[in-house]
């Protein structure tokens, strides 16, 4: 792990020096070739992607509540416009504020939970149909704010086109990192790239599958916190990874492909109906008044955060602003170091608009021991991950445009 160093009273890195600092690191954590390197072992480099991380990568990518100010003509296929007044108090008119979609998946919630208190006629199935409208009213809007990138069946890749400059950027920086570990020669060495996401869009799917060859796939090397039976109408190909060349993918709020199967899941990237929605939605977490984890997938997935932050060397928070209401989010972050002794020698960066002063003010409530003992240590980046990671490069090759 990284070496801590004395407490010092000056401000957090500048923006300069924190790309600086994080190839520094993957430099000492890399396999290294030669009779006198020594083996450090496989370290893990985890990134924490909130709706910052895919607006880099896609500038009209929804963050805050865009995603979750939808209309209710996808909703209204399964209840009319006299229901929906007296359920919600909703009119055919008018745009579902994030607020009212709170209240209604709360509401929802609450009939599922108490029975006893549901209306004459609501019942389990007509509630499964109004869930899976909602949902299928997030993922209409998501599309209509800029297209979700399906899977391609004929080239088996998720495509990207003409990649914007930024996206070239993105790309090689993490082919960078793809390729600073070995397991030829015995054990593993060096850092193994690993992700967890408030996102439940295809973003970091199509980074991954595009750093790899194009007769190559990332559903050979990426664990999703669960074994799906199939990805992408074939059987799972790879049901139990080799842990060197595996990555995680944990999406802590569902996705927009996570089907369901009985007690199995399936994933499932292709274009669907907003009718084939709200008949088989996806799982996913809405916002509401009161969060409800209780669906089996998070119970499978939420182990697994925990487990991989645990193991984590050096995390990597992109794009979220941890607001003080997300309690469950900061309590898996302080995963990454519950006490002061496990946050010695491990490192946060933390990308994204802001000060320093901000970023330290919010981490120092997650991690009450970073401002007695420094432990983790934190370095800010006050700009967009794209520029991150184009500063990255250019430490990496000083040639690089």
């Amino acid at each position: 792990m990284v070496k801590k160093t004395k407490k010092s009273s000056k401000p957090s890195p500048s923006a300069s020096s924190a790309p600086r600092q994080f190839m520094s690191l993957v430099d000492l954590f890399s396999y290294q070739q030669g009779s006198q390197a020594r083996p450090k072992g496989l370290t893990n480099f985890t990134f924490f992607a909130g709706a910052g991380f895919s607006k880099a990568w896609d500038p009209n990518a929804p963050i805050g509540n865009d995603l979750f100010t939808i209309k209710p003509n996808v909703i209204e296929k399964v209840a009319d416009v006299g229901a929906l007044s007296r359920m919600f108090g909703l009119s055919g008119l008018d745009d579902i504020s994030p607020d009212r979609l709170r209240q209604i998946v709360y509401q929802i919630d609450m009939y599922e939970r108490y029975p006893d208190v549901r209306s004459r006629y609501v019942d389990e199935q007509n509630l499964r149909m109004f869930r899976g409208a909602l949902r299928a009213a997030v993922v209409d809007r998501y599309d209509q704010i800029t297209n979700l990138n399906y899977f391609d069946p004929a080239i088996s890749k998720f495509p990207l086109e003409n990649p914007t400059d930024k996206q070239q950027k993105i790309l090689g920086f993490f082919d960078h990192l793809s390729k600073r570990v070995d397991g030829s020669q015995g054990p593993a060495d060096g850092i193994r790239t690993q992700f967890v996401t408030t996102n439940y869009d295809y973003v970091i799917e199509t980074i991954l599958d595009n750093i790899l060859p194009p007769d190559d796939s990332l559903f050979l090397y990426t664990y999703r916190g669960f074994t799906p039976i199939r990805i992408v109408d074939e059987p799972n190909m790879a049901p139990v990874h080799e842990h060197w060349l595996v990555q995680h993918l944990l999406k802590i709020n569902g996705g927009f492909e996570i089907l369901r199967r009985g007690d199995d899941y399936v994933l499932d990237y292709g274009r669907r109906s907003p009718r084939d929605i709200i008949n088989d939605p996806p799982i996913l977490m809405l916002a509401s008044r009161e969060q409800d984890y209780s669906d089996p997938y998070f119970k499978t997935v939420f182990p697994k955060v925990v487990r991989l932050l645990r193991d984590t060397a050096v995390l990597v928070i992109v794009g979220y602003s941890l607001p003080a209401d997300d309690a469950l989010i900061r309590f898996f972050i302080r995963q990454f170091a519950e006490e002061p002794e496990d946050g010695r020698g491990k490192v946060v960066f933390y990308i994204g608009p802001g000060s320093d002063e901000q970023k330290r003010s919010v981490l120092e409530e997650v991690f009450p021991s970073m401002e007695r003992e420094d432990a983790p240590r934190l370095i800010t980046y006050n700009k967009g991950f794209d520029e991150f990671a184009a500063e990255c490069l250019r430490y990496a090759d000083p040639t690089f445009n």
